[in-house]
């Protein structure tokens, strides 16, 4: 089957090797000149890891394999902990690594018969109902199928009949980056009230940061490094070390959006990773699940183009959906401020047993297991 794939990020590339794996004629169309990767570092949890090797791409050596994953307050108690280690006795590791890595990685393993077409962004979508064609700035190009996997604003999915989807900001505001420092073998998330701050070690001595604020939408935030030390001023452990370490401000900065609820496509065309759902990242998964899509997708088109959209929706949507929900309360609760609510949240948490977390990762990461192995 003819495929296109437009979008060339994590998403975009683990489906177009996904799908000329199994036997698709594939074009990648990217509207960047090269394959360039966006954000700074990314967690892989087992889930993901299996759906890469399955795919045949090793992460073997790469980043940093996490022991455990640490939720802490603001002065560095510990509130919670997650056990990556314990869960990899069954299910393999998670790593902590950079996203550009993962960019490369994914585009060195990409078959040989995957045409890539850079600096073509697309302009309109038209099905009609044998073939979808695309008018873009490359000329226009056509397929039997079409996988929009380019973004959280999805030219593709504003040109269907579904429209563009309803963004949903959280509430909270994101600085990112990567930075020389060593915080060994634990990710870290420290809570703060209206601010968090994350900590995960990718490798190499370097570690990826985020910071995170409630704000008002399309709000600048500090400009310079001593207005960063004022809003997340007071923070112990980990988190405040690395604060300490901190000589600039953060490269990137968002808004954390999502799509209020997923859109998968429609007629001949099927949207994947944040064009689809775009979900906060309150428990790293949201790359994660567009590395399940790819390989969901590929079953899904293996009854060809017709009918496909629907075994893809029946796979994904229910397990899709409640990870974003689920993401979404976890963000809410994490930066709540009212004292009396934050120690009630803190008392609970410090209660709750390390075989109750440890069950909640594994039910989190197990559908994407068992996906990974089919066949």
């Amino acid at each position: 089957m003819e495929i296109i794939i437009v979008g060339a990020g994590i998403g975009g590339l683990a489906a177009a090797i996904a799908l000329a794996k199994d036997g698709h004629q594939v074009r990648l169309v990217e509207r960047s000149g090269e394959f360039t990767a966006a954000g700074a570092g990314i967690v892989l949890a087992p889930n993901a890891v299996q759906v890469l090797a399955s795919l045949g791409v090793s992460l073997a050596g790469e980043g940093q394999v996490l022991a455990s994953t640490e939720i802490t307050d603001k002065a560095g108690r510990r509130l919670a902990n997650l056990s990556p280690a314990r869960l990899a006795t069954a299910h393999g590791p998670s790593y902590g690594i950079t996203r550009a890595r993962v960019h490369e990685l994914l585009a060195a393993a990409l078959p040989a018969g995957v045409e890539v077409i850079f600096d073509a962004s697309v302009r309109s979508v038209e099905d009609d109902g044998s073939r979808v064609h695309l008018g873009s700035s490359a000329g226009e190009l056509s397929a039997e199928a079409v996988v929009a996997a380019d973004g959280l604003r999805s030219a593709v999915r504003a040109q269907l009949p579904t429209g563009p989807g309803a963004l949903r900001y959280s509430g909270t505001t994101c600085w990112r980056g990567v930075i020389d420092f060593e915080p060994g073998q634990v990710a870290t998330e420290a809570w703060g009230g209206h601010t968090r701050v994350g900590v995960v070690p990718v490798g190499g001595g370097r570690a990826y940061y985020y910071l995170v604020a409630t704000a008002e939408p399309e709000a600048s935030g500090p400009s310079d490094l001593a207005g960063f030390t004022e809003l997340f001023d007071g923070y112990g452990g980990v988190a405040g070390e690395l604060l300490a370490e901190l000589r600039q401000v953060p490269p990137l900065h968002h808004d954390l959006l999502e799509l209020d609820r997923p859109v998968w496509g429609a007629g001949r065309v099927l949207l994947l990773g944040d064009a689809a759902h775009s979900m906060t990242p309150n428990q790293g998964q949201g790359a994660v699940m567009a590395i399940e899509d790819a390989k969901a997708l590929m079953l899904a088109v293996r009854g060809g183009a017709e009918g496909a959209l629907a075994r893809y929706t029946a796979a994904r949507h229910a397990r899709v959906r409640k990870v974003q929900l689920d993401s979404r309360r976890l963000g809410e609760v994490a930066h709540w401020r009212n004292p009396v609510a934050m120690a009630v949240r803190n008392f609970g948490m410090r209660l709750t047993p390390q075989s109750a977390g440890d069950a909640t990762l594994a039910a989190l990461v197990r559908p994407g297991i068992e996906l990974a192995v089919a066949k």
